[in-house]
């Protein structure tokens, strides 16, 4: 993203600068801005809303930072003893009432928290009240835009055909072998994507009953299950296209070993139904009006299930943010007000899942789909589960 653009973000959020910290490329953001470069001493970027941006640098790196980009976007204040760094830090900052760093509250979102405590605390120390810089950040990497979309409804799309195409294999290894295998069904699905030009960082998540119970249970060579008639299946998989810019689809689906869902299977999913259900409506009556902030929605979704009865069996936050990062699990915004208090909104152009489960003893359950946010109006991407998939009435 431009400078100018950053800048005018930076004042959106009601501040008068953003201040980034670095050592040796470690600060994702920074690295973004001056390109990969080997730096090796503490380096101080001060991005005004209004003026032109400052790198408070040591002169051993000075040699990495007169190339044409850097000098466009920013001037050098030099230091060569740790005192001379401080003294600049205080002359650019000091002036300002109000900043962004890269800090989140009580720590609780790690992406974010890219700053370190002791230059937080010498900002503090000069006078100057710090902001989370967590919505911003979300803007610099996590927008995917009407082609995002477009490459995610492609990649949920197949994702889709190649699950109907799983659960009838699954089938046919019942009626033909009485039996069949979370890994062979994992190796399938994966062997499918392969054939398909998708990528993934991750084979897909295959499980029966109790194993489905752990969120990020996967089958392996040294520990998988047998799929028999009577189980639970859960199948959670996630695939992108090959290419920049391209979008995860991530979606789970549930299926019953069997010709009819026992009432307890079906109950319970249906629950799960309902909190998945009750995020979409949610978000389509909120978003046009205001600005969500993503812990909302798990809110909703947990009130559900916990209502229902099952909310010590719900361990997992409601929906991660999507995007064309190399995992799943993109930068933005997550739906969570369990494992992090997420107060980052719900932004224009940012995709997300939407995956409450109920986590039992006896079996787990979860149902996920995908989630865009375009005009300010809620996009379902990865399509919903109504029931779940009685196996072996499959044709």
């Amino acid at each position: 993203m431009e400078i100018e653009a950053i800048k005018h973000l930076i004042a959106q959020e009601g501040a008068e600068a953003w201040i980034l910290v670095d050592y040796e490329n470690r600060n994702p953001n920074l690295v973004s801005l001056l390109g990969e470069k080997m730096l090796t001493r503490k380096i101080v970027a001060v991005i005004p809303a209004k003026g032109k941006p400052v790198l408070i640098c040591h002169a051993i790196d000075t040699v990495y930072l007169k190339d044409e980009r850097t000098a466009q976007n920013f001037d050098l204040a030099v230091y060569h003893t740790w005192q001379e760094m401080l003294a600049l830090e205080k002359q650019y900052i000091a002036p300002y009432k109000t900043v962004l760093m890269d800090v989140s509250e009580n720590g609780l979102l790690p992406r974010v928290s890219l700053a370190d405590y002791g230059s937080v605390s010498y900002v503090k120390e000069l006078g100057v009240d710090i902001r989370p810089s967590a919505n911003l950040l979300q803007e610099l990497s996590a927008i995917v835009g009407h082609k995002g979309l477009e490459s995610q409804r492609k990649a949920c799309n197949t994702a889709l055909k190649i699950k109907d195409e799983a659960f009838r294999l699954l089938a046919m290894h019942l009626r033909e072998r009485g039996e069949s295998d979370e890994l062979a069904i994992q190796d399938f699905i994966a062997r499918r994507f392969d054939e398909e030009g998708m990528i993934y960082d991750e084979k897909p998540l295959v499980a029966i009953g109790p194993n489905a119970s752990d969120p990020h249970y996967t089958p392996t060579p040294e520990q998988h299950s047998k799929i028999r008639k009577g189980d639970v299946v859960l199948i959670d998989m996630w695939a992108k296209y090959k290419g920049n810019g391209e979008v995860y689809a991530d979606i789970t689906w549930m299926g019953y070993c069997g010709e009819s869902v026992p009432q307890e299977v079906e109950e319970r999913f249906a629950l799960v139904k309902a909190a998945r259900d009750g995020v979409i409506e949610f978000l389509s009556r909120e978003l046009p009006k205001r600005e969500v902030q993503a812990y909302e929605a798990d809110d909703v979704a947990r009130a559900i299930i916990t209502k229902g009865g099952y909310g010590p069996y719900f361990i997992h936050r409601v929906g991660h943010n999507i995007s064309d990062d190399v995992s799943p699990h993109g930068p933005g915004a997550n739906l969570d007000n369990y494992e992090s208090h997420d107060f980052r909104r719900l932004a224009e152009g940012t995709s997300f899942s939407d995956e409450p489960g109920i986590y039992a003893p006896d079996f787990g359950v979860r149902s996920e789909t995908d989630l865009h946010i375009e005009n300010r109006q809620l996009i379902v991407v990865g399509g919903l589960q109504d029931k779940v998939i009685p196996i072996l009435a499959l044709d």
